[in-house]
């Protein structure tokens, strides 16, 4: 009995399948042609928003133009963006030139070498910072024989950088947060143009304008604070592994004076 109950709600469940399929095949025409003038309708609201063309709605124009939808807001964020691809492209030269000059230590094993050579090594990149880092190391040694010192020496030069670094840091952090509240300021002048433009002259054009303002500064200042911040991260990646490369050489040197004392001895 139970069985047949089993098979009689499959039957029926079944059928109830088909029928729902059979209305979903066979729904009329102008139904149907309905729903696509609603589509076509919607499409275009969205292509005169975006500003695509009303058959269309992709958006073909420039960047410049779309910048310019978000003015005066959106050509001050991107003034930020200069900015803080000037700051960048300084810390490049700064990092550039440090390689270029003290290649000589960075490739070479100076662990390896005798004191001698060692410091033969250190004067060829006497004009990079690591080697003027050396140098002090090295002058210190000679004057007090405490290799303590040599710690001390090499972590005031990581003070330092570290202090240079964070200066740009800063300013980068700055610029990030800057970029993004401009655009949350743009969001509340585009939407507050636009509660003005319904309000006194109610006028469609002046509404999408305002909350185009809104749109564009938005996603500008999330993309500009986006890009600052890694720009930030990335150069702070490679100013670090310039400062741990400099403390391996220091390391370097106490392995260098450690086995000179050891033989001595």
């Amino acid at each position: 009995m139970n069985r047949k109950r089993g098979q009689t709600l499959m039957a029926a469940a079944l059928v109830l399948l088909l029928a729902v399929g059979a209305t979903a095949v066979w729904t009329p025409v102008a139904a149907q042609d309905a729903d696509d003038q609603q589509e076509r309708l919607a499409d275009s609201k969205l292509a005169q928003m975006t500003g695509a063309a009303d058959d269309e709605v992709e958006v073909k124009e420039s960047i410049k133009a779309f910048i310019d939808k978000g003015k005066p807001i959106g050509h001050v964020i991107i003034l930020l963006l200069i900015v803080a691809i000037f700051f960048l492209v300084d810390q490049l030269r700064v990092h550039w030139l440090e390689k270029i000059r003290g290649h000589e230590i960075y490739k070479t094993e100076m662990g390896k070498l005798e004191r001698t050579d060692f410091e033969a090594a250190a004067k060829k990149g006497a004009d990079s910072r690591v080697g003027r880092l050396l140098g002090d190391a090295m002058s210190v040694f000679r004057q007090s024989a405490d290799m303590s010192l040599i710690s001390a020496e090499a972590e005031f030069y990581r003070e330092k950088e570290e202090h240079r670094f964070n200066t740009f840091e800063a300013r980068m952090a700055f610029l990030a947060d800057t970029a993004g509240g401009l655009g949350l300021l743009g969001t509340v002048w585009g939407i507050y143009r636009g509660f003005a433009a319904k309000a006194v002259a109610q006028s469609n054009d002046d509404l999408l304008a305002a909350m185009g303002i809104a749109l564009v500064t938005t996603f500008m200042g999330i993309v500009v604070s986006v890009i600052i911040n890694w720009m930030s991260t990335e150069m702070g990646a490679a100013f670090r592994s310039r400062i741990m490369d400099a403390m391996e050489k220091i390391d370097d040197y106490r392995e260098v004076l450690v086995r000179e004392i050891g033989r001595a001895a």
